[in-house]
């Protein structure tokens, strides 16, 4: 296949390193270009994961929140709503480096005008989607792992009934502690994902790979991630406000059928919001690393000296560069 350099240049994702602007604005054209390919897998995957939250609230708050509200009823529901929570935003993280994965090649045929479609997506993905899925779910699960290190002593001194001091000294240093390696681990790994689907690694070799590529601009992707998540969060509250006001309207007494019908219309719109905002962080994390390999080995200008890419695999142009 025969390219135009100034096509790349110009297009709606530009074969070149990006400002972190311009891949927000990347991520967004992305929504706009590939409806079908992008929110097909992004409905499918968030919806499951709605709905097991939804589930889960009925099943390990929704019976602690009934009868009266005593701050005796809020404490005992308090451990399961920060589980629920927890659970709720490692789903979500699983969701969203699945999707990033799968993203990877939609932008990168994307850079010479090519549409994608579900059944596209789907052709790209499948030979490496259990080990995106291994990947999706090993990450979050070992970042948490690490993360709950620095905790050991606090549960020990809780555990055994130890000094109170000596809990509140542990509890002090611990959770900052384990906050903070959540955080620098996330940013180290979140390129995995993408590297693991088009360079055609396995997890671990994916691991290592965002580690390489994110070495030396750790606050750069953490500034980006920061504000993606800023703009989604800001984003899905817009999205899910029509439903909060139907719900509050229509749908706001104790009887047994209207709390159904409120939270369906909860779940309904946390899955348009999250449809959307999900997406939009997955393309930015793909973009992100496409990004990393132009500055870091230069391979944009390497695919522009080419006269010709390969009609047949496309996507070999990111596989055999690292």
């Amino acid at each position: 296949m025969r390219f135009d350099r100034a096509d790349l240049l110009g297009g709606d994702i530009p074969l070149r390193p990006l400002s972190a602007a311009e891949m927000l604005d990347a991520a967004l054209a992305l929504l706009r270009r590939s409806p079908r390919a992008v929110l097909g897998p992004a409905f499918a995957v968030v919806g499951a994961v709605q709905l097991l939250v939804t589930l889960a609230a009925y099943f390990l708050v929704g019976g602690q929140a009934t009868g009266e509200v005593t701050p005796h009823v809020l404490l005992r529901s308090f451990g399961s709503q920060a589980m629920l929570t927890l659970a709720g935003s490692v789903i979500g993280s699983v969701a969203v480096l699945l999707l990033a994965g799968a993203y990877a090649p939609v932008i990168a045929r994307g850079y010479f005008g090519l549409g994608a479609t579900p059944r596209g997506v789907w052709r790209d993905v499948r030979p490496r989607l259990g080990r995106l899925l291994v990947l999706a779910l090993g990450v979050p699960a070992g970042v948490l792992a690490v993360a709950v290190l620095p905790l050991l002593p606090f549960i020990a001194v809780v555990g055994t009934d130890g000094s109170a001091a000596l809990g509140i000294l542990l509890a002090v240093v611990g959770f900052p502690a384990g906050f903070f390696l959540v955080v620098w681990l996330g940013v180290a790994t979140v390129l995995a994902a993408p590297a693991l689907v088009l360079e055609r690694l396995g997890p671990r070799a994916a691991l290592a790979r965002s580690w390489r590529l994110v070495g030396g601009q750790w606050w750069r992707t953490f500034m980006v991630l920061a504000l993606t998540l800023l703009i989604a969060f800001l984003m899905g509250g817009a999205l899910r406000l029509p439903f909060v006001v139907v719900e509050m309207l229509f749908f706001g007494g104790e009887t047994g059928g209207q709390a159904v019908a409120a939270i369906s219309v909860d779940t309904l719109g946390r899955i348009v919001s999250t449809a959307i905002t999900t997406p939009f962080q997955a393309g930015v994390i793909a973009l992100m690393y496409l990004d990393r390999r132009h500055r870091r080995e230069g391979l944009d200008l390497e695919i522009q000296r080419r006269d010709t890419v390969p009609d047949d695999d496309l996507l070999t142009l990111w596989a055999g560069s690292r």
